[in-house]
């Protein structure tokens, strides 16, 4: 037995059959039809949807996790680990950089160009910030201590 409802805000449907376990599998799947604007769901899943849930009513407004993304904004970053990004254009401003830290000892390779790394002991026994060449790693000088 299927059942058809027709469901509008105070309604409570009953179906006459008891809630057991055998007899739920006499309900078969039913069908809603929700006769207001506005609807709060609070529980459950949400499938079979005629058109995608706009990004003003807190969905994507979309059918692909990629269309997603970019109604979002997101693009490449979107999915990129949070433990290996790759900015490939733009700035990155209004932020503190922390360059990550090694000795001497234990920098790594200096290919390709461009790095830059903090090193704790890297300028005679000094900390120092250094770029790589591409085969060797650059000592920049630090100078002296910033006043106001």
């Amino acid at each position: 037995m299927a059942i058809t409802a027709t469901v509008t805000r105070g309604f409570t449907f009953a179906t006459g059959v008891d809630v057991t376990a055998s007899a739920l599998n006499q309900l078969g799947e039913p069908t809603v039809s929700i006769g207001e604007g506005n609807v709060d769901i609070t529980g459950g899943t949400i499938s079979g949807l005629s058109s995608p849930i706009a990004i003003a009513d807190g969905g994507t407004g979309s059918t692909s996790a990629g269309a997603a993304r970019t109604a979002l904004g997101l693009g490449t970053l979107g999915t990129q680990a949070s433990n290996a990004i790759a900015v490939t254009g733009g700035t990155i401003s209004g932020t503190i950089m922390t360059l990550k830290s090694y000795d001497v000892a234990g920098v790594p390779s200096a290919s390709p160009a461009g790095q830059m790394i903090y090193v704790t002991d890297g300028n005679s026994g000094a900390a120092t910030v250094a770029v790589s060449d591409g085969s060797a790693w650059k000592v920049v000088a630090l100078g002296a201590t910033i006043s106001t």
